[in-house]
């Protein structure tokens, strides 16, 4: 079932990436992880450094995508977002979180994509 659930992920973070690309984001970095945890996607548009979860659903049993990024969650991928900042040099870049939702069918063949810009800041 493990397995199931990282081909999703993996899935969903590709069409995740095909969308960010095709609104002119530059993609640095995917998978991006160390011994604080991972981030999926990182990419730069006009001068931001934007981090982004990428989440999937069927359907909205399990709640919205989004909902599963809880606070902990965000104080991961702040960790590792500031473990990236500092690892690559990019100390005069504004950061933003993002959060893209893709809602699949369960014969892959149709997807919808709800991109969540600044879902959530650093406090």
């Amino acid at each position: 079932m493990k397995k199931i659930h990282k081909d999703i992920g993996k899935f969903s973070e590709g069409l995740a990436k095909e969308y960010l690309e095709n609104n002119d984001y530059i993609i640095l970095d995917c998978n991006f992880k160390n011994f604080l945890g991972e981030v999926d996607i990182i990419c730069k548009k006009n001068n931001l450094l934007i981090i982004v979860e990428v989440k999937s659903r069927y359907n909205n049993n399990y709640g919205l995508p989004r909902e599963s990024v809880n606070f902990s969650k965000q104080k991961s991928i702040i960790k590792v977002a500031n473990s990236y900042i500092n690892y690559k040099r990019l100390f005069d870049i504004n950061v933003r979180f993002d959060v893209i939702e893709v809602y699949l069918n369960f014969q892959n063949t149709n997807f919808k994509i709800s991109h969540i810009k600044d879902a959530f800041r650093l406090n």
